[in-house]
């Protein structure tokens, strides 16, 4: 579900491609929940926000964007916190995500200059939920369809992945578990630099609300 805000949003900071912000709803009981979105999209000219809300649980975030309607009003961060851009002399971009930073993803490609290699690696929960995704640089991509449990489709591909010559970034976004185990083989099996990975839990499972500054390196 996209929802596009227009507000006070004079001198926001959209932290660039693939950032992360909160983003408050009103719920019932005069209460007001929080979640972390990505920025889809922001147009400081227009002062016009873009989200893309997932709608693949009933939770209260999902029940708001459903039910959303011209004229309603919400809250968010006053700054999102730094996206991702290549490392300097980066050729090539891999990405792995599940289906909750496929946002991210979106954004991150759109930023990319010609000339660069993209390959994205993106596991969804149905087939019908891939999406298109754009690009000046050119790009491949692989959908993969969630069987067994959440991201273990991404894991494996991970497991057979190839870097390109060159240097280069991996970029990660997925569930913390399988963030983990993408992250541990991308630095020991495939020998990756640390300074070029670029990884983030975007959820955790059987944890409501896991914590946006889960990237993985405190097990190192």
């Amino acid at each position: 579900m996209r929802i596009v805000a227009t507000g006070e949003l004079d001198g926001w900071n959209d932290g660039g491609p693939g950032a992360h912000f909160k983003v408050f709803v009103p719920a019932p009981d005069d209460e007001t929940v929080m979640r972390t979105y990505t920025v889809r999209d922001f147009d400081p000219d227009e002062g016009r926000l873009t989200i893309d809300f997932g709608l693949h649980a009933d939770g209260p975030m999902t029940r708001w964007a459903r039910s959303a309607a011209v004229g309603d009003r919400f809250a968010v961060a006053g700054e999102a916190r730094p996206g991702y851009a290549p490392g300097a002399g980066a050729r090539w971009c891999l990405l792995f995500a599940d289906h909750c930073a496929l946002p991210a993803v979106s954004a991150v490609l759109e930023s990319l200059p010609a000339g660069m290699e993209a390959i994205v690696f993106a596991e969804v929960t149905d087939a019908a939920d891939a999406t298109e995704l754009t690009s000046a640089a050119e790009v491949s991509t692989a959908w993969l369809v969630e069987s067994g449990r959440p991201c273990a489709e991404l894991v494996a591909a991970a497991g057979n992945a190839v870097l390109p010559e060159g240097p280069g970034d991996v970029w990660i976004g997925c569930e913390a578990g399988a963030m983990r185990d993408i992250r541990r083989h991308v630095l020991g099996a495939l020998r990756l630099p640390r300074e070029a990975l670029h990884s983030r839990a975007y959820w955790k499972q059987n944890v409501e609300n896991h914590s946006d500054h889960d990237t993985g390196s405190d097990e190192e």
